[in-house]
């Protein structure tokens, strides 16, 4: 990617929507942002103006992508079409296709109205005047959006940085079914950060996201994952790896309701709970859920915290009600299409299960 100037610039961070305070935390400890400039635009989009060299933007971890934003003064996407603008888009468009190696990246656009005449056609000479194939839609190596301000007097181009979305980690190797988003797993990992030696169990924990993210994050600590499946341990080893971490992780087969840990070892515990469509089955979860919290209450220290994210909210609701853990808060968010909670819970009282 190529260094700015150090002028500031505007840019905009797309998260997941329900954890905009995430991706705001992480941006304001990002030196070049404009703390003041920060602002939440609509669910899942923030505003921010940055001076200097934008290739740290590429390191956000809260983010799904991040777009460079070009104002164009024109009444509607039209407009774009003339000469003029259509000159200012290509130079825009030709200096983001330099930020990366691809010999032949893609272009897409997406715009509301995506296949009308107007994009369309804006897609074809763009394409034809970049020299580059057209992507489907809402992909592409090169890729921009059209939106319309808020104040509605122009129209914007956002091109994004990088030739794919944020959330897609390099370390993802191996991709399962129902895998948790990376950007999720990194919300997960800083909720009440506390002792960076504290121990960490995930529990249930597919591929391995929450760790890599966590491990990732934190450079100390004692890190142990636990899942059922033999299969699903080794993606979680493979996605480790990959990321540098694995030697830092303990990956155990065994049942989350029923481990071979110890009673009261463990400070922080994650777990993704099965939402029963491309893993597990509500039936399962009847049994599973209430089990989970006891067998996460006799591992646990007194002060331990519990991250749980689920679809099955009513279920997970009334488990807490008949468990020893108390909600401390519930944050809806979207991801695909879904709109699951994230639960944070801590002991009611020091009672260990035995």
């Amino acid at each position: 990617m190529r260094k700015r100037a150090s002028l500031s610039c505007e840019f905009e961070l797309e998260c997941i929507p329900g954890l905009e305070a995430f991706a705001m935390d992480e941006l304001n400890s990002y030196d070049g942002t404009i703390p003041e400039s920060v602002k939440t635009l609509r669910p899942g989009h923030l505003r921010f103006r940055f001076a200097g060299d934008s290739r740290p933007l590429l390191t956000l971890r809260s983010a799904i992508a991040v777009y460079d934003v070009h104002r164009f003064e024109v009444p509607r996407p039209r407009a774009l079409l003339g000469h003029q603008h259509l000159t200012r888009l290509t130079g825009i468009l030709r200096a983001a296709q330099r930020d990366w190696t691809r010999q032949n990246p893609r272009m897409g656009i997406g715009a509301a109205g995506a296949n009308s005449q107007v994009i369309t056609r804006l897609k074809e000479e763009l394409a034809k005047l970049l020299g580059v194939e057209l992507a489907g839609e809402n992909k592409g190596e090169l890729y921009l959006r059209l939106v319309r301000p808020i104040d509605r007097s122009a129209w914007e181009v956002l091109v994004r940085l990088g030739s794919r979305p944020l959330s897609k980690r390099d370390w993802r190797v191996i991709n399962m079914p129902g895998a948790l988003n990376a950007t999720v797993a990194y919300a997960m990992t800083q909720i009440r950060s506390r002792d960076a030696q504290e121990r960490v169990l995930n529990m249930c924990c597919g591929s391995g996201t929450i760790l890599v993210e966590h491990a990732l994050g934190k450079a100390s600590g004692q890190l142990l994952a636990i899942d059922n499946s033999a299969t699903t341990l080794g993606a979680a080893g493979r996605n480790l790896c990959a990321s540098g971490t694995k030697h830092r992780v303990v990956l155990l087969q065994a049942d989350a309701s029923n481990t071979p840990l110890p009673s009261g070892a463990i400070d922080r515990i994650y777990a993704d709970l099965p939402f029963g469509g491309h893993v597990g089955s509500h039936a399962d979860n009847l049994r599973l859920y209430p089990a989970l919290l006891r067998e996460a209450c006799r591992v646990s220290k007194p002060d331990a915290i519990l991250i749980l994210l689920t679809h099955e909210v009513k279920l997970l609701r009334n488990c807490i009600a008949q468990s020893n853990w108390r909600t401390v808060s519930e944050t809806k968010i979207t991801l695909s299409g879904l709109h699951p909670r994230l639960f944070v819970l801590t002991r009611k009282s020091t009672t260990i299960y035995r």
